[in-house]
Order: C-alpha cells, then structure tokens, then sequence
C-alpha cells in the first residue's frame, strides 16, 4: 500500500519536456508535467512508465513497449562538478597526459551516465532509475545525499532502496570512516557482481568485442579478423563464439548478461532495430540485429550506428562546455554522429541522422559511390578513395593500407592528395557547423591519427568558411579515446538501457511476469 506521504512524492516526480537541442519543463493539468521527446512521440502526460528508447509510456506494469531498441538514453540535466549531485554528471576527469592504451581501465569507468532529472520521475520505475544512476555516477553515495539529490521522503527512498538492493542491482557499501555528527551515513554502491554486459564493435574487416560489468569495470577484449561482406549469420556466429570463449577466459562463464550492444558500420532502423540497406555490408539488409541479440543472450539488445556510439563514447568523457559535440569519423566511408549539449545522442526519426557520408560533396565529380549515387562524400574523401586517387597518380593498384603508410613516412605526393580531399572534408564540415553549431569537432579515424595534415587542413577550410559566430568557441581536435571510443560508447549504452526505468521494471519483475528482455519478440 502507498501511503499519501510517498504518493505526494511520485507525483512531485512526474514529466519533464525533452527534445533533442535540450529540455524545458511545462505544466499540464495545472498538476503534472509531461515527458516528450520532439520528434519521436507523443506526449507522455498521464503515463506511468517510460521506454528509454522511443519515449513511449504505458499503465501496463507488467510490459512496456517492446519493440527493438537502439538507443537506452533518458532525460537528463549535465554537471561539469562530479561532486555535485543536483545536477545530473556525465563528465570525467581524465589524466591528459596518460597513455590511452595505458589507462584504458580509467576511461571505462569514468565515463558517466546520462541520469533523468532527479525531480522529475513519472513513475515508481523512473525514480529508481535516477537513484540507481546517482548510484553508478557516483561511486559510493549515501543514503542523505540521495534524499537530498531527488527531494523525497527518507521513507519513500528506503523503499526504492529495498527493491534495488533485491534486485542485486546496487549493494550496501558500510559506512563512512570518518562518519559526520549524528547518525553515520549508509552509503550504497553499483553491484559489481551482478552480471555482465557484453559490447561490440562492428567494422568493415574485423569485430572487436568487450566484457564489462555494471560498474563499468572492462573485464576483456578481443578482436576477430572477418570481413563484414561473409553475411550477418557467419560474422554474428562469430562474434557469439568469441563471447563464449571470453567470457571463460574472464572467469564469468556462468555470469548472466545483463545486455549488449553492438555497433554496426550501416544505417540501423532505430524503431525496429534492423540494418536497412548498408553500401558497405551485403547480405545484411533486412537483419534483425536486435532480436537475433536478444534471442542468443535472452538480454536486452542495444543496436546502433557504430559512429553514434563512437560519439557517444566521446561526448561522455567530457565536460559539458565541450558540448554540442559532432564526430566525424574517416575510414571505409565517411560518418557522423551528434550529441546536444542536454547529452542526447541524436537518432532522427528513424535512426539515419549523422549519415553524412552521401552528402554530395562539393566540386565533386561523377564518381559512383557505393550506394548507387554519384559525387557522395564517401565516394570523394573516404581513405578507399584516396587509396584510388593515389594509384591513379602512380600509375598502379594501391591498398588503404598502403595508403596509411606512405603517409605516415610523409611521401610528398601522397600527402598533396591526403590534403586535397581533406579540403573536400572540410567544406562539409563548414556547413555541418553552421547548421548545428557544436562545440567541439572530433575527427577520428586512422588516416587522421597517422599524421596531422588531415586535421589542419579540416581547420583550416572550417575556420575560413563557417560563419563566424559558429566558430567563435569551436574547437577541431582528434578523436582522445582513440579505438575504444565505439566500445566505451556502446558500454554506456548498455548500461544505460538496464538501468533505465524499463530496465530497472524489467529485472525486479515479480517471479512469473511474462516480461520479456528489449528486441525479443
């Protein structure tokens, strides 16, 4: 039975307005506030639960909306203090002058997560999201600190606390050492223990996988040589033994997944969780990723763009005045992905914003670009293409492998080509900039870590040709964690969707719900 005292404070909790250049609360009712996602779905006024991936709500308590996911990321507000628990964190402090191979266990973990507004839950379920979160952003909390962050009732928060400390989800972590007058503080920590979550990282020739837990400790990696054009059920097959074998190796044969998440190097449905059409992955259109995730783990499946997770990954480990961040990515093709300055990982309606690569490049030629159409930026700037230009200028075949080498022994003629498409790059990102005006430009991708005659040019070409109020703050750097960004980006993810409030509905299900796991029909 809910007593008034805690009814009053669900309600307290309800709505928030969300869209993807940020938030703003509206009172509807005079009473509520709604949560919406602009864009995506209808207003959420009068709902009791919410679905991370689409903003859908439903008064069915025993299943929400279960079509496949993309994306696990809810409201937020940002902090650039990591102490400070009012405003939600997704900031770290990172040792600028550290090897990234050398301190890659420090990058997982201090990656944050995007929490919802800790005064602003419609549901039971969304507010033990937020504290579950508050939890996992902030190592060890206590009890005060989590009244005090979301405004509830010492009562009402013992209640959210039992259920979560049930579920296995967080664990009790004592008491402080030095405790403060009065009654010591409990204080609660992220079950290290409780499960896995499995990551991967599709590219066009290889998959690299990742084990962590849900507090974001990286168990192991590896990485599988296999070409993409094999088909999904060869690569998939793969990428499955792969994770058996790891998860022996890391000793967690027998650990329950909690959820994975895997990147794809192709357009992905966000509503339904299926590759559509990828010029550079036959045989894949059509796939099922999420549902064929989510049968083999019987987990929630989280299937996105491999750049989107890449950005991700990216956006997380920074400070919020680092913020809109846009990440182009140069390989195979050319990609892009967005994240606002509120932290939200911009999908589109259907999941393709950021698919920049057949955007028509300018002053291009009439070169056939893989996805039938002619004069894309993919065609014209990514690393195959300048492999062509290259052989075209040596008279015989040159591999991208080849290509990366000559650069970085600096080969005159291979650097003029590298700099020329790299003006081409530039022009597109000058318009990208004028239109969404981020903060920060990160380009990745190894032709740009091998030498710095990519970057500096992209710079040069923006910086002449945006408009200036669009550059005023801008800064252009290179991508900081490197290869791993996809993988970090997809652990969030993850990790995001079990403690979302679907998530957090999902594994404190009563014994028999018919409750499925996200992506499983």
């Amino acid at each position: 039975m809910v007593s008034a005292r805690e009814d009053l404070d669900e309600r307290r909790l309800a709505g928030a307005v969300l869209s993807d250049q940020g938030e703003h609360l509206a009172r509807c009712d005079g009473e509520a506030h709604v949560l919406q996602r602009i864009g995506a779905e209808k207003s959420l006024a009068e709902s009791a639960h919410f679905d991370s991936r689409s903003g859908a709500v439903s008064d069915d308590s025993t299943a929400l909306h279960e079509s496949p996911l993309v994306h696990g990321t809810t409201i937020s507000r940002r902090r650039s203090d990591s102490k400070c628990l009012i405003y939600v964190a997704f900031d770290i402090s990172i040792d600028r002058t550290a090897c990234i191979i050398s301190t890659m266990g420090t990058l997982w973990t201090e990656v944050q997560l995007l929490e919802p507004d800790h005064q602003l839950s419609p549901s039971a379920h969304a507010a033990r999201s937020t504290i579950a979160r508050i939890i996992a952003n902030g190592n060890v909390v206590s009890r005060r600190e989590i009244i005090a962050s979301t405004g509830l009732a010492r009562s009402t928060i013992d209640g959210h606390l039992q259920v979560l400390l049930g579920a296995q989800l967080i664990v009790e972590a004592g008491t402080p050492g030095i405790p403060a007058r009065g009654r010591p503080a409990q204080t609660f920590t992220i079950n290290p223990d409780r499960g896995v979550v499995l990551v991967a990282d599709i590219s066009i020739d290889q998959v690299t996988i990742a084990i962590t837990t849900l507090d974001k400790q990286m168990l192991g990696q590896r990485t599988i040589r296999v070409e993409v054009s094999r088909g999904p059920d060869e690569v998939v097959e793969l990428m499955f033994q792969a994770f058996d074998d790891l998860l022996n190796d890391v000793g967690k044969n027998g650990a329950e997944p909690l959820a994975i998440s895997v990147g794809i190097p192709g357009p992905v449905d966000s509503r339904r969780g299926i590759v559509v059409r990828p010029p550079l992955m036959p045989g894949w259109d059509g796939f099922e990723a999420c549902r064929f995730m989510a049968d083999r783990f019987n987990c929630d499946a989280v299937v996105d763009n491999a750049v989107n997770l890449k950005s991700l990954g990216e956006a997380r480990s920074l400070s919020d005045d680092k913020l809109p961040l846009l990440l182009i990515d140069i390989g195979t093709g050319i990609g892009g992905g967005f994240v606002s300055e509120s932290g939200l990982l911009l999908h589109g309606v259907d999941g393709s914003a950021g698919d920049i690569g057949h955007l028509r490049a300018s002053g291009s030629s009439d070169v056939l670009c893989s996805c039938g159409n002619r004069g894309c930026l993919s065609a014209v700037g990514s690393v195959d293409a300048m492999a062509a230009r290259l052989g075209e200028a040596l008279g015989r075949q040159v591999s991208p492998r080849e290509l990366i080498d000559q650069l970085s022994r600096g080969d005159a003629t291979t650097v003029n080509i590298v700099r020329e498409v790299a003006s081409v790059i530039g022009v597109a990102i000058a318009d990208l900039v004028n239109f969404c005006n981020p903060a920060r430009v990160v380009i990745g991708g190894e032709v740009t870590r091998c030498t710095d005659d990519v970057l500096s040019q992209i710079r040069s070409v923006v910086y002449q040709q945006a408009q200036p109020l669009a550059t005023r703050n801008l800064s252009i750097v290179h991508t900081e964690l490197g290869d791993e960004a996809g993988l970090i980006g997809g652990m969030v993810s993850a990790i995001e969707q079990v403690l979302s409030p679907r998530g957090i509905q999902y594994h404190t299900r009563p014994a028999g719900s018919e409750m499925k796991p996200l992506g499983k029909p």
